[in-house]
Order: C-alpha cells, then sequence, then structure tokens
C-alpha cells in the first residue's frame, strides 16, 4: 500500500470512529511511520534481514578501513560481515571488536570489524601488510554484510514501507490508536484498536513460523559504495 492509500484509508477510519477535532495531514503521515516502527519492533521479522555489497576501496595507494553502513542499516543489527580474501579465494567472516581493542589491535580473532556512527571499519590493511599481497590485489573484491534494516520513513505519496501487505492492517489500527487516544473519552477504544493489531501480528509471526524461509532476503548495492 503506497503512502497516500494509508492516508486515505486511516481518514476514513477516523471518520467511521465519529472522531471530532482536527487533525493536520503532517500528523497523520507520523502517526502512520510511528505505526510501521511499531510493527516492525514487534517481533525479530524475517523480512527485516538484508543482504547488501560493498567493494574494497584503496585510499592515497592504501586499502580504506573505513565505509558507511547501508542507509537503512538498523543501530546494532549487523549479524555477519564477510569480506573476499585473496590469499585464501575465500570470503572470510570477520568478528566484531569494540574501538578501543581495535585501534589497540587488542583483539583474539585475525579478522575483525568495528562500528563507529555511521561507519565500519575493517582491518584489511593490517592483513594485506601480513601478506605477499599488495594494497591493489585487495581492490575491488566484495564485502558482504547481513544485518537488520530499519523502516525508512515514507514522505512521497506513492512512497511504500518495507512491510508487507499483510501488516497495512494492525499498522494502520496502530495509527487510528494514536488518534484516539488524543481524543477524550476514547482510551478504551484506542487500547482496543492496538490488541487488535498485536493479535494480527501475532498470527502474521506464527505463519511465519510454521512456513521458514531464507533468513537473508534482497540485495542491495550503491554505486555510492562503489565509487
Amino acid at each position: 500500500m503506497q503512502f497516500q492509500e494509508f492516508e486515505q484509508d486511516l481518514d476514513a477510519r477516523i471518520a467511521a470512529s465519529k472522531v471530532t477535532g482536527f487533525w493536520k495531514p503532517e500528523d497523520k503521515q507520523r502517526w502512520i511511520n510511528k505505526s510501521v516502527v511499531r510493527a516492525c519492533n514487534f517481533a525479530p521479522w524475517k523480512f527485516l534481514s538484508k543482504h547488501a555489497t560493498q567493494l574494497i576501496e584503496l585510499d592515497a595507494g592504501e586499502i580504506k578501513e573505513n565505509y558507511f553502513l547501508p542507509f537503512d542499516y538498523k543501530p546494532g543489527g549487523m549479524i555477519l560481515i564477510k569480506v573476499y580474501d585473496p590469499v585464501s579465494g575465500k570470503s572470510l567472516k570477520h568478528y566484531k571488536t569494540d574501538i578501543d581493542s581495535y585501534h589497540a589491535k587488542a583483539y583474539k580473532y585475525t579478522r575483525v570489524y568495528t562500528i563507529v556512527g555511521d561507519e565500519y571499519f575493517l582491518n584489511l590493511r593490517e592483513l594485506a601488510s601480513n601478506s605477499s599481497l599488495a594494497a591493489s590485489d585487495y581492490e575491488g573484491k566484495i564485502i558482504d554484510l547481513f544485518y537488520r534494516r530499519r523502516p525508512v520513513k515514507m514522505v512521497e505519496p506513492t512512497d511504500e514501507p518495507i512491510t508487507p501487505e499483510e501488516m497495512d492492517e494492525p499498522i494502520l489500527k496502530f495509527a487510528l490508536a494514536i488518534c484516539l487516544s488524543k481524543t477524550p473519552g476514547r482510551t478504551t477504544d484506542s487500547v482496543k484498536e492496538i490488541q487488535e493489531a498485536n493479535s494480527l501480528l501475532q498470527q502474521l509471526k506464527d505463519r511465519e513460523e510454521e512456513e521458514p524461509q531464507s533468513v537473508f532476503k534482497g540485495q542491495a548495492t550503491s554505486m555510492r559504495w562503489q565509487r
């Protein structure tokens, strides 16, 4: 469902609920976006797991260590990082370490990464210095990122959420609940909408557990990462 359709449906539900008061379009848009986030946070949905790739770059002739995280990366949502190793010819796992250990090179694994703000760092320069290969041998090799994504705010009328179509109904119920909670005397109705939305989401989660599928769905690349 597109953003404009969410707004139209929400308007119809507000009218049917006989809610008094005037709500600005930006208020309802904010409620819808907030409701998408709430639906996503209900459970560790499989559709939130994502795979993206970046390429190893050179910086002044040396291997670049820091790269931007994907735009839809959820803080704390890194699942796995694998980097192609030209020595072994395989994609090898890198283990997370804290920033202090990274800079002090005080980590127990050979291949590590750390996250600072909206960037992640890989100790590729150190690995290259301990091998017989030149920095250019690493350039253009693939970095595989497996992570949990966050909902991207809908702005344009034709924008669509990352949630599947089956979640449209609970999202609208959450949005209506916000409206009702701001209306005097409608707290009970608001709680009822939330309970019904949670029940629908639980049914979806139960169905997802009964029909296992690939954890990592979708692949995203960015020319910004490959320049």
